[in-house]
């Protein structure tokens, strides 16, 4: 089970990566799609009630930072566990694969790396997954003294 974990928490990881290398234009225009998506459900349960479209865009691409990430810090902090890896490690990670993927984006079309993203939105994410694991499961982890 511990080897599954860890090849979900890679392959998530690989994915979320995979979202850095697509243009600017393409990543751009998924999220406006979800956006006016959004923006037409809320229309029809709320008439008369008109949210900017950029706002709204804005919160669609910087909630699905947050939301991939969270997913990661899950992830990763079930891994951890599984594999008996001391969970204070997982704040390496929570940097380190934020700022590599954003490092991807320097590579890609349109795009660019932002520290913003990294430490507002990715790391956070990534941080209130792993600890929300890691306090649910608290009393099955056993903190080893790190070497």
């Amino acid at each position: 089970m511990k080897y599954v974990s860890l090849t979900i928490s890679v392959g998530l990881t690989l994915i979320v990566f995979s979202f850095s290398t697509t243009s600017g234009t393409e990543s751009a225009s998924l999220s406006l799609e979800i956006a006016n998506l959004i923006r037409s459900v809320l229309g029809s349960i709320f008439p008369g009630w008109d949210i900017d479209i950029d706002t709204l865009h804005t919160i669609v691409r910087k909630g699905a930072h947050m939301f991939e990430y969270f997913l990661l810090g899950v992830s990763w902090a079930v891994s951890f566990i599984l594999l008996r890896i001391d969970p204070r490690y997982l704040l390496i990670l929570a940097v380190m694969i934020p700022l590599t993927d954003e490092g991807i984006q320097i590579f890609s079309t349109d795009r660019g790396p932002s520290l913003i993203d990294a430490f507002g939105f990715d790391f956070p994410g990534f941080f209130i997954g792993g600890s929300l694991i890691l306090i649910l499961l608290r009393k099955n982890i056993r903190l080893k003294a790190p070497k």
